[in-house]
């Protein structure tokens, strides 16, 4: 995972490869390869790991996250407007903890 500048969209594949998007040169002992067509799309699923405290608010640099599932933990606190950054995020379960206050303007949008 890394962070990219968030104003910056990926481009539209006309194959339809829309998360295939990225390509680097790895060499490795002298060997050069081009790797093409790395995928994207993350998931992290951090579900049913009995977690307690407060939601890092540093989730928030994850900006290229499309699905985030902190479900059936022990959470607590608000949820971070740090979240609000995740512009990109398809799915977010926060279910099934203990949290309490408003959620964040940016995530409704």
């Amino acid at each position: 995972m890394w962070i990219k500048d968030p104003t910056i969209k990926p481009p539209i594949s006309d194959e339809g490869d829309l998360y295939y998007t990225d390509s680097v040169t790895v060499v490795t002992k002298g060997l050069e390869r081009e790797v093409v067509r790395i995928l994207s799309l993350y998931t992290i699923d951090l579900s049913n790991k009995k977690f307690e405290g407060h939601i890092p608010s540093v989730l928030g640099d994850l900006i290229l996250l499309r699905v985030l599932n902190l479900s059936h933990n022990g959470l607590q606190g608000h949820i971070p407007l740090s979240l609000g950054n995740l512009s990109l995020v398809e799915s977010l379960d926060l279910s099934s903890n203990q949290l309490a206050g408003k959620i964040p303007e940016q995530l409704a949008s």
